[in-house]
């Protein structure tokens, strides 16, 4: 055993400091020289450049500030540019597959529906309909959904997929014209039946069509209701990877041939699950960086006139209004719900009034259409005129899909969608300088619990684009989380965030950037600070995606681990030589080692045989992390989800033993229990002489092995004999 020295067995706590990279690839020369100059240390840059002489020193001393200040401003914008990504959409092959069996088929009427259906059957696939338009009616409920499926699929009818035509329902509408009553009509539909195939336990997955909810060039029509669907479906295939299937957005002509590329895209065997298909093909969505240029100065867009700032009291909205007050903005317009009576309201008008803005801080939900008219009646009255509109308000979400009712759906999507769509509409024919509307990343790549936070916050990326299709100004920008009051800020939810890779944005860094991207006339852009292998780690750790497969770092850590065959070969060599019993020790004390490991133990004893992996401290992160340490180790394919299908080590090491064929009879493993046998015998010779029981049934035993029928037999029987059955005639037959 190996025993603890105690006052001489320490362990050491510190971190290591990490490698210094230059990720310029700068010459040694370059870094030296840069290096000099960011310390300003002005006998290291001297010594450099050769310079001795005093008199030519003297130049350089005053000079070195100024280069110093260049070299830091300069990594800050190279640092901020690479905070910035957008969305691109990439050609993939019409592959051959066809989907098989049946499917169901939901609808909730519309013509576009029913053209699908048609061609869809057209080409021969099997479709079960189910048209849940009555239950839509009035309150979307899942309960009326969850009964309307049973009854689709009596005695548990399977199906091989679940086919949604629900956001088609409203697709006779115009892209262009506001939607007041149909707005959030395909994101409750869809919640819904989110919710309802569940609660009917619908395993197959589910896909959902959509027209509209995404451009994949210009002069496409967007329809920002229908993006709702793309933003909970991102949500969806997170919560639940196992029944979800994807995204398809149809062209405005549906034929045959479309048909026969929505089939292949179904088969499932594309990779792809958020795809649009156009005349010219499929398309499948990534993100890609997409660095935005910041000037030497950092300033970006210049406010003038009246900035009206929705959500200001609030933090975000706070943050907004300094940053814009120190830009030289004339007039701040704050609005929130309860305005003057907002927590540190009357501090933060104190502190802008100081930094030389007009401020006016107002109660007004820009959700209520009425209130915000009245609101921008009254500044026209007092010849306040609006000349940009920044949209923070927003009410977050921390609740999964099956846990959202529909209030709080109606709720959530409120918050941002109606406000936003009252202010494109009360702006409509304005001249403004900027709109800018405060969208999330829950929007862009989804997040567990934000659900329809998710869909709110893809409609705002859509609306930036229909503002911006029909000439007027509009940027929409997606964000990370942010520090210094915002949601990241709550309770350990940045340590929580951080431990995926994603870290909160300084709010000065975001701002920059914001102010840039107005200044460029961007219409769409994600701003968010991740370490793409830890994220990449956690976001695919329970469903493949392809998402992220333009961002290198992403891309490889998403790769298969590679088995290291020595350790995989060592380790089958040992195993074919142990007992059965033997065997499991070896490969749960194998486990414990690195499930201890990825936790950061220095040993396995917090690493107990029978206590499931969650009890010690395994999120979804560390699961991808174990699983790719215990490839390597057997040159096993192990699914990142190994430690929650077996969840103990030695359930797990008993998985491992069946998947190595070490559970199998062979001769190796005859002649380990000989051996074993062997050992045993020899140690009962050195304490007495053997029993003549004990050798009367050793030559039975020779003897029967000996005779050439007996030993066919014997050969039969140990060929088709099992584990427990060998070890039952040994002991049996040898009374040990």
């Amino acid at each position: 055993m190996d025993l603890p020295t105690y006052a001489f067995n320490r362990q050491r706590y510190w971190l290591d400091a990490p490698a210094d990279v230059d990720g310029d690839h700068t010459s040694e020369l370059d870094q030296a020289f840069w290096s000099a100059v960011e310390g300003q240390d002005m006998e290291v840059l001297a010594r450099t450049l050769g310079v001795d002489e005093g008199e030519q020193q003297a130049p350089l001393r005053e000079i070195l500030p100024v280069l110093a200040d260049w070299r830091r401003r300069s990594k800050e914008r190279s640092d901020l540019g690479g905070l910035c990504y957008d969305v691109h959409w990439r050609p993939f092959a019409e592959p051959a597959a066809r989907p098989t069996g049946s499917w169901l088929y939901v609808t909730a009427g519309g013509p576009a529906a029913a053209e699908c259906r048609t061609a869809l059957e057209q080409q021969g696939m099997r479709l079960i309909p189910v048209d849940v338009s009555a239950d839509l009616a009035d309150d979307a409920s899942p309960e009326a959904l969850t009964g309307r499926l049973r009854a689709a699929l009596p005695d548990g009818t399977p199906v091989r997929g679940v086919l949604s035509a629900l956001a088609l329902a409203a697709d006779g509408e115009t892209p262009a014209a506001p939607h007041t009553a149909h707005t959030s009509a395909p994101l409750t539909a869809t919640h819904a039946l989110v919710r309802a195939l569940g609660d009917a336990d619908v395993a197959a997955p589910l896909w959902c069509l959509t027209r509209g909810a995404v451009t994949v060039a210009d002069g496409e029509a967007i329809r920002p209701e229908q993006a709702q669907v793309w933003g909970l479906g991102r949500v969806a295939a997170l919560e639940h990877p196992e029944r979800w299937g994807g995204l398809v957005d149809l062209p405005d002509v549906f034929g045959a041939r479309d048909a026969a590329r929505l089939g292949s895209v179904l088969a499932g065997e594309t990779g792809e699950d958020q795809v649009a298909l156009r005349a010219r093909g499929l398309l499948a969505r990534r993100l890609r960086r997409a660095p935005l240029p910041v000037t030497a100065d950092q300033a970006g867009w210049t406010p003038g006139g009246a900035v009206l700032i929705t959500g200001g009291t609030g933090a975000l909205g706070a943050h907004v209004a300094r940053r814009l007050a120190r830009s030289g903005a004339e007039h701040l317009v704050l609005t929130s719900r309860r305005g003057p009576g907002a927590p540190g309201a009357a501090a933060l008008e104190a502190e802008l009034t100081g930094l030389g803005a007009r401020v006016t801080v107002a109660a007004c939900d820009v959700g209520d259409r009425g209130a915000l008219d009245a609101l921008l009646a009254k500044l026209a009255a007092d010849d306040v005129r609006v000349r940009a509109v920044l949209h923070t308000a927003g009410v977050a979400q921390a609740g999964r899909i099956e846990e959202t009712g529909p209030e709080e759906v109606a709720a959530i999507a409120a918050g941002k969608i109606d406000g936003a769509r009252h202010l494109d509409e009360a702006f409509a024919d304005a001249d403004l300088d900027a709109f800018v509307l405060f969208s999330s990343t829950a929007g862009v790549w989804g997040g567990a619990g934000q659900g329809v936070y998710g869909a709110a916050n893809a409609y705002l990326d859509a609306l930036a684009e229909r503002r911006r299709a029909r000439g007027a100004v509009a940027t929409s920008v997606a964000w990370g989380p942010w520090g210094e009051g915002g949601m990241a800020a709550r309770g350990d939810a940045e340590a929580h965030l951080r431990r995926r890779g994603v870290r909160a944005l300084a709010p000065d860094t975001a701002l920059t950037l914001l102010l840039h991207a107005v200044d460029r006339r961007v219409t769409c852009l994600t701003v968010a600070d991740v370490d793409w292998e830890r994220f990449a780690l956690s976001y695919t750790s329970a469903r493949p995606s392809t998402l992220l497969a333009d961002i290198p770092e992403a891309a490889r850590a998403q790769a298969p681990a590679a088995p290291a065959q020595d350790s995989a070969d060592e380790l089958t060599r040992r195993l074919s030589g142990l007992s059965g019993d033997e065997q499991r020790q070896v490969l749960t004390e194998l486990v414990r080692l690195h499930a201890a490991a990825v936790l950061g133990h220095s040993g396995i004893a917090g690493i107990e045989a029978d206590k499931p992996f969650r009890d010690v401290g395994f999120d979804s992160l560390a699961a991808v992390e174990f699983r790719n340490r215990l490839t390597g180790a057997t040159g096993l394919a192990l699914s990142a989800t190994s430690v929650f299908d077996y969840p103990t080590p030695a359930e797990l090491a008993e998985h491992l033993r069946s998947e190595l064929g070490e559970d199998e009879l062979s001769e190796k493993s005859v002649l380990a229990e000989i051996d074993r046998l062997e050992s045993r015998l020899a140690a009962v010779a050195a304490q007495a002489a053997p029993s003549p029981d004990v050798r009367a049934r050793l030559a039975a035993l020779v003897e029967r092995w000996s005779a050439t029928d007996r030993h066919e037999e014997a050969g039969e029987r140990l060929h088709t004999a099992t584990r427990d059955e060998i070890f039952d005639f040994i002991d049996n037959e040898l009374g040990l």
